[in-house]
């Protein structure tokens, strides 16, 4: 199964499975995600875009690229003497990393794409008692999807405080957010302060990273980025998640 921890300088989280594990979300995030040929869905394009590269990095950890982990599998001599075999004691782990502040939008990025899907199965405009229809409940490509979602809130579950883990719960989960609307280089912003920040900087600020992104039309620092980006791809003819701010530089060795 999918597992996700905290790094150890709490820069961002580490997701870690099995081959087939990684595999299976990474297909998920495939089946999911709309592609720049989707007219019907293009709004969702650049937000899927986004979502995508946390997909790259998780089928590049399967593939060997990244991490690798061993793991006690509970097998022991005894076991292999009652089975007549001869097998491993542990299970090989494929890790990556993914900061914080991207891993909030990717999680609110999910569920609009979740919402979609279930609109897409059922047919419906809008989705209401439509996740318990039948075609919804057992869909693989959902639980996979929420399954990812919840071991996640796991992990902020015993990151932060409870009464601070309720009230990200709850903006993390409200009506009428749709992160579609975003400016993705709002998010490269606040990763790139993230980083720069110190573990206990960064713990404190956790939950209120989260609200900014959950909440980011309220946020006057969105709306000046928001607007320079527009204007920028009109100006080059190009699309806007096309945009690079300058001066916006990932480090090319994070400690995580």
């Amino acid at each position: 199964m999918i597992t996700i921890r905290n790094t150890e300088n709490l820069t961002g989280v580490t997701i870690r499975g099995d081959f087939d594990d990684l595999y299976k979300l990474v297909d998920a995030f495939h089946e999911i995600s709309i592609n720049e040929e989707d007219v019907k869905n293009y709004r969702y394009f650049e937000m899927s875009t986004r979502v995508m590269g946390l997909c790259y990095d998780l089928r590049h950890a399967y593939m060997g690229d990244r991490g690798v982990e061993l793991v006690d599998n509970n097998m022991d001599g005894n076991k292999m003497k009652w089975h007549s075999i001869i097998a491993p004691e542990n299970n090989v782990y494929y890790k990556c990393n993914s900061l914080y502040p991207e891993m909030f939008f990717i999680i609110l990025a999910l569920n609009e794409l979740v919402n979609l899907r279930i609109m897409e199965l059922t047919k419906a405009k809008y989705v209401y008692k439509e996740a318990l229809a039948g075609k919804v409940i057992w869909d693989d490509t959902i639980a996979t999807i929420r399954s990812f979602q919840a071991e996640f809130a796991k992990c902020v579950k015993g990151t932060i405080k409870e009464t601070s883990f309720t009230r990200w719960i709850n903006f993390m989960n409200k009506d009428y957010l749709f992160i579609r609307g975003m400016a993705g280089q709002y998010v490269d912003v606040l990763n790139i302060k993230y980083i720069k920040m110190t573990a206990g900087k960064r713990l404190k600020s956790l939950t209120s990273i989260a609200r900014r992104i959950a909440e980011y039309e309220y946020d006057e620092e969105h709306e000046q980025i928001k607007e320079a980006v527009e204007e920028a791809a009109k100006e080059y003819g190009c699309a806007q998640g096309e945009i690079r701010l300058q001066g916006i530089e990932y480090p090319e060795d994070i400690k995580w």
